[in-house]
């Protein structure tokens, strides 16, 4: 007995510990991610995932998909008998947060309507309702309607798009 105690105290004892401590940074992080998976089920991250998906989905891939999707726009406009032009506007001055996930793009766009279309202002709203329930999110942020005599409109408008903020990392 006595010497299967010195053989404990003094081989096996000091080379558990030994491993115990090369193996404690393991033992830390599988500690970390039961914890984790405590404090989410199954469903709720489920959840999330389908609605990060629909949020990504509403968000513009980034500056380059903005030159097509505002000549898809101006087609639609011109589909409804207004006269479009819509251009990028510089992004704002306001540095956004470090930790912002979202910016937005602005964009300005004036429209006119042809002489004698007596449906102009009904297509004005039609247009508005498909902008703002476009599949990307576009908020309409200013609205100026100019009406003369002749019953034509002009139409100035500022809006702003989002789009996930690119960062060095994703960048490369």
């Amino acid at each position: 007995m006595l010497l299967l105690l010195i053989w404990n105290l003094a081989w096996r004892d000091p080379h558990i510990r030994k491993e115990r401590a090369t193996h404690a940074s393991l033992l830390a992080m599988e500690e970390e991610i039961a914890t984790l998976r405590l404090s989410c089920s199954e469903q709720q991250a489920q959840e999330l995932t389908t609605r990060s998906a629909e949020v990504a989905k509403r968000l513009l891939g980034g500056p380059a998909e903005l030159p097509p999707l505002l000549q898809t726009l101006k087609k639609e406009t011109i589909a409804l008998r207004w006269g479009a032009n819509f251009q990028a506007g510089e992004v704002s001055g306001d540095t956004p947060a470090a930790d912002d996930q979202v910016i937005f793009l602005p964009v300005r766009g004036k429209l006119t309507s042809p002489t004698g279309n007596s449906a102009s202002f009904p297509a004005l709203i039609a247009l508005l309702e498909h902008i703002s329930s476009s599949e990307k999110r576009i908020d309409l942020t200013r609205l100026v309607i100019r009406a003369d005599e002749q019953g034509r409109y002009a139409v100035e408008l500022n809006l702003r798009l989002a789009c996930p903020r690119l960062h060095e990392k994703t960048a490369q």
